[in-house]
């Protein structure tokens, strides 16, 4: 089971890499528009979790956690 800071870390990753990657494969979007919409969409999946966006302090730390957050999702991946 996830822990609450775990989950944030793993909502927070997969909105990054959904901007990212959408930035990725279409360079003439609006970057402002598609990070805008990433944080809403973030910020709704979290409430809906009953969790919070973390601040630009946390955020920032959170960048640093990507590894970390690997391995979470590797933990709850079920066994081949």
């Amino acid at each position: 089971m996830l822990s609450n800071r775990e989950k944030e870390l793993c909502t927070l990753a997969y909105y990054q890499g959904t901007c990212d990657n959408q930035l990725l494969s279409n360079p003439k979007e609006n970057e402002q528009v598609v990070r805008e919409a990433v944080k809403v969409a973030t910020e709704k999946v979290l409430e809906e979790l009953g969790l919070h966006l973390p601040d630009a302090t946390e955020f920032n730390a959170f960048m640093d956690e990507l590894d970390e957050i690997t391995k979470i999702l590797l933990k709850e991946m079920p066994p081949e």
